[in-house]
Parts: C-alpha cells; sequence; structure tokens
C-alpha cells in the first residue's frame, strides 16, 4: 500500500493550488484619422482598443505624440505626450500638425492593465503636411428666381475633391464656394479641373435646368507648389468665376 500512498501525496498538493483565470483576448488597436493635414491644423484621430489585461477589471491608457525632424509647432510631442486612460474602447485625440509642410509620424502607444498584468501595443500613422490649395467657383443667377441650396463639386483630374453648397442666390446677386483641397500625391506636369453646379442636388448636370460643369488645367513645375504654380492657378479661378449661372425656377406640378 506505500506506493498508493505516495502517489496520493503528490495529487493532493496541485489538487489544492488556485485555479489560474483564463487569459483574455489579446490587445487590438485601429487608428482612423486624417492622412493628410495642411500646416498648423488641428486632426482628430479614433484610437479603438480592445482586449488585454483591461477586459478582467481594468483600465486602457493611450499615449499619443507626433515624432519628425522638425516639429515646430506640432504638439503633443514625445517630451510631453498626450495621455488619456479609461474604460472606454474608443478614444477622441487632436493632434496639431507643424507650421510647415513635411512628413510626420503619429505615435499611439496603448496599454491594456489591470492589478496583475499589463501590456502594450504601439500603432504609427504616416500624415503628410501640404500647403492647400485653394479652389473657389463663383456663378451669377440672371433669371427672375431665386437659387437655393445649389450644390457645387469640385473634381481634380476626375476625382472628387471636395463640395460646397450655397445656400441661396438671389436674382441679379452672385454666389461662390470655396474649398481647400491637399495636393497629396500631385505628379508633375498638366491637371484638370472641372467645377459642377448641381441645382436639384441629383448628381446629373443639366443644362436646360441652368446647371453648368466648367472645365480648365493647371500645371505643377516643381517638387513643391511654387508661386508661379499658385498664380497660374488663380488665372483658373478667375475664368471659372465668370461663368454665369441661368437660374431656372422648376415648376412644381399639383395634382
Amino acid at each position: 500500500m506505500r506506493p498508493l500512498l505516495v502517489i496520493l501525496a503528490l495529487i493532493l498538493p496541485l489538487a489544492l493550488l488556485p485555479s489560474r483565470a483564463p487569459a483574455g483576448n489579446p490587445l487590438a488597436v485601429s487608428v482612423e484619422g486624417p492622412t493628410a493635414m495642411t500646416p498648423g491644423q488641428v486632426g482628430v484621430f479614433y484610437v479603438n482598443v480592445s482586449g488585454g489585461p483591461a477586459e478582467l477589471n481594468g483600465t486602457y491608457t493611450l499615449k499619443y505624440w507626433v515624432e519628425s525632424s522638425d516639429t515646430s509647432g506640432a504638439s503633443p510631442l514625445a517630451a510631453s505626450p498626450g495621455e488619456q486612460t479609461g474604460q472606454n474602447k474608443t478614444f477622441n485625440v487632436n493632434v496639431t500638425a507643424p507650421t510647415h509642410e513635411g512628413s510626420i509620424d503619429v505615435i499611439f502607444d496603448t496599454i491594456s492593465q489591470n492589478s496583475t498584468a499589463n501590456t502594450t501595443v504601439r500603432r504609427t500613422l504616416t500624415v503628410n503636411v501640404l500647403s492647400p490649395i485653394i479652389l473657389t467657383a463663383s456663378f451669377s443667377n440672371s433669371g427672375g428666381a431665386a437659387v437655393v441650396n445649389t450644390t457645387v463639386r469640385f473634381y481634380v483630374d476626375d476625382v472628387l475633391a471636395g463640395s460646397k453648397v450655397i445656400a441661396r442666390i438671389n436674382p441679379g446677386d452672385r454666389g461662390t464656394a470655396t474649398i481647400n483641397w491637399i495636393p497629396v500625391g500631385l505628379a508633375h506636369g498638366q491637371h484638370n479641373v472641372r467645377v459642377e453646379a448641381d441645382i436639384d442636388g441629383n448628381g446629373v448636370i443639366d443644362p436646360s435646368k441652368g446647371e453648368v460643369a466648367v472645365f480648365d488645367v493647371f500645371y505643377k513645375t516643381g517638387g513643391e507648389p511654387a508661386p508661379g504654380y499658385l498664380i497660374i492657378l488663380g488665372a483658373i479661378i478667375i475664368v471659372i468665376g465668370i461663368v454665369i449661372l441661368i437660374a431656372y425656377r422648376r415648376r412644381l406640378k399639383t395634382r
């Protein structure tokens, strides 16, 4: 019977050991935010987190900062990073771009922790900082009725650059729409600009209703936007600005 007693003596201490809590899901972090900003712009970034020790009665801590060869005007910086702590799984943070053009890395360190453990995941988002090009289009209403809620869409090389709504253009008045377009990855050479004035907002330009689309070109000749490049664009804006929008009032048929 002695061998049996030895076996029982080995088993009992193991049975008395406390059971370990099951491990949670690993820490997962995703970042959403602008990949292009203008100098000095404040961008909003969304950091989504889940998993890790924080799932077991713990908290998440997010630290974030800007890194670049020249961080003049940027914030926060590594020496004094931004920080948020809580049990929420989505963090909204503001990051200010440097006051000059270039490329920056926005670093996000997320710590998932509880009273017994912690783990950290780092995410880096590269952001291009570029001076914007201002696109402006003005339209005159030479009709006899006011035009309301005209959607103006700007395209560069057939890609939508942005849109604005002109709330109202009274007869004989002029309405203007302006957007700031960030020229990310703009190649050297000729580029096409198209501006559409969509009175009814249905996405279709119908000249019989006074809706118009105008076209022009500009050129990029240097590594970065140069004064000549901006002057050419200004000339295009003037050409677009003298387009006359003949406003037709849509007659509503009542039954």
